[in-house]
């Protein structure tokens, strides 16, 4: 159904940076609130995006340096008055290398439409891995990631910051660019409401069970026993390689023609979930520590990013991170070990951080309805 919809872009809000002699009305303001306070910033390009418009600076002087201009971030967002917690100060490419940039909020939001972000990756590209689109950058442009390589992905934010419905889009994605021969999904949903529109897809599964009649999605109360049921398919995958001198998934796919799938499994509220069940703790950083090269994936997402839960070894092997908006640079840093997330805007503004630990990348999420869910599981039911 996805691939199906119209694949609109943001004509006039996006493309390739503009350079400026010195930004619009907005950058000479922001141009003349550093030199006010001693410090020599110009603004040598603008990006208007979905929801931020990004001004790329430069320092005038060696004496300038960036910890200066973050120190002014608060500042700055009062002076442009979108508030103090509302300006992001980062990093861009530009012009062959990297630049600073500050991103403001725009007056209006435009919105972000699924069909332009969840089918935008090729079959063919996505065949090598779990090529999937988060999003669209700050310039309006679908940004995608293979999650094979993540391995595994931390996702947090505030209540109403969009996290729900990044998972909505994430699972659309994965369901949307491959087959059930070459990705299962399956979903932990405490709520019991949340994500169980999509049962009946035939990639959402659930191991260690029949499929019931109310669907593929996994009550909390069950997940240990899915999480251990992944942990004994992880051994047996493992075997297999063994059998056939295989490291890894793909290798065993490529000498064995066969159709092992990967398979990603989404943990909604997994703080909840271990201080409410602790027997899931042991399977969960089993998966975490060595699931990779058998192709299973963990996508554990939380609203509460405690640093007692998300912790240790567990932390480490979430190498790939997700930051909605949270309340405090507290829990920013928890998430991401920096500041940052407590300055977006909500309703799916996230910096993501891949695997190499570099700069947080500033996306925006689609939004996908349980009406859009349940009428793409329609269309691939009878596949």
């Amino acid at each position: 159904m996805f691939k199906e919809m119209e694949r609109r872009y943001f004509r006039g809000l996006g493309g390739d940076s503009v350079s400026v002699p010195s930004g619009s009305d907005r950058g000479e303001r922001i141009e003349g609130f550093f030199a006010e306070n001693g410090v020599s910033l110009r603004v040598d390009g603008v990006e208007r995006g979905p929801v931020v418009t990004k001004y790329v600076v430069s320092l005038g002087s060696d004496r300038d340096h960036v910890a200066r201009v973050e120190n002014l971030r608060r500042d700055l967002g009062i002076r442009l008055g979108v508030g103090a917690g509302r300006v992001y100060i980062g990093e861009t490419p530009w012009k062959g290398g990297v630049s600073l940039a500050i991103e403001v909020p725009n007056a209006e939001r435009a919105g972000v439409p699924a069909g332009a972000v969840i089918p935008v990756v090729s079959g063919d590209i996505a065949r090598d891995g779990l090529r999937v689109c988060l999003g669209v950058d700050t310039s309006g442009r679908p940004y995608s990631v293979d999650l094979s390589v993540a391995p595994h992905v931390l996702v947090a934010g505030q209540s109403g910051s969009g996290k729900s419905v990044f998972l909505n889009s994430l699972i659309c994605g994965l369901l949307d660019n491959y087959g059930p021969g070459d990705c299962e999904v399956s979903v932990v949903d405490p709520k019991g409401t949340e994500f169980i529109s999509f049962s009946g897809h035939p990639g959402v599964v659930r191991y260690g069970w029949g499929i019931p009649e109310e669907g593929a999605v996994v009550k909390s109360e069950e997940a240990a026993a899915h999480l251990e049921a992944l942990v004994r398919i992880m051994r047996s995958r493992m075997a297999a390689f063994a059998g056939v001198g295989a490291g890894n998934i793909r290798e065993y796919r490529e000498m064995t023609g066969g159709s092992m799938p990967y398979h990603v499994a989404v943990v909604d509220e997994f703080y909840d979930l271990l201080v409410n069940y602790p027997e899931a703790e042991g399977p969960m950083g089993i998966l975490a520590a060595k699931a990779r090269s058998a192709g299973i994936h963990l996508v554990l997402a939380t609203q509460r990013p405690s640093a007692d839960v998300v912790r240790g070894a567990l932390k480490a092997n979430l190498s790939t991170r997700i930051a909605l908006k949270v309340a405090s640079r507290t829990d920013s840093q928890v998430i991401l070990d920096r500041g940052g997330a407590e300055t977006l805007c909500g309703r799916g503004d996230m910096l993501y951080m891949g695997p190499d630990g570099d700069a947080p990348v500033r996306l925006h999420g689609c939004y996908v309805s349980n009406a859009d869910i349940k009428g793409f599981v329609a269309s691939c039911a009878g596949r």
